[in-house]
């Protein structure tokens, strides 16, 4: 018996220190990405919307417009990734604490919310 508790404390040790180390460069990511796009929102506004009429011309080249356009689909999919990470962290962690059969459906509802959202 103490040979399975002690693997049980190590196994959950060890979940606590990845869910902690990957929400942070979950957050990490995600809050970059948003700053990006911050930034390029201010710099169109201050310029009085000409840099987003350089940006929306550079999409109909069509070399820069593929480098526009993967750059703007990249950030859009650093967010989305990082708030599904996120959330799938928390469903982990709400799922080991599970103790009836009502919160074993609700994260079970949440899990499979989460991948239809996954989902294409």
């Amino acid at each position: 018996m103490s040979f399975l508790s002690g693997f049980r404390k190590a196994a959950s040790n060890a979940g606590r220190f990845i869910g902690s180390t990957g929400r942070g460069a979950l957050r990490k990511v995600g809050d970059t990405a948003r700053a990006v796009k911050s930034f390029a929102g201010k710099v169109n506004e201050a310029t009085g919307g000409a840099a987003g009429m350089a940006w929306n011309a550079a999409k109909a080249h069509p070399t820069l417009g593929k480098v526009a356009m993967g750059i703007e689909g990249g950030l859009n999919a650093a967010i989305k990734g990082s708030d599904m990470g996120l959330k799938a962290i928390d469903i982990g962690e709400r799922a080991s604490k599970i103790k009836s059969v009502g919160g074993a459906k609700s994260v079970y509802g949440d899990a499979r919310s989460l991948y239809k959202q996954a989902r294409p």
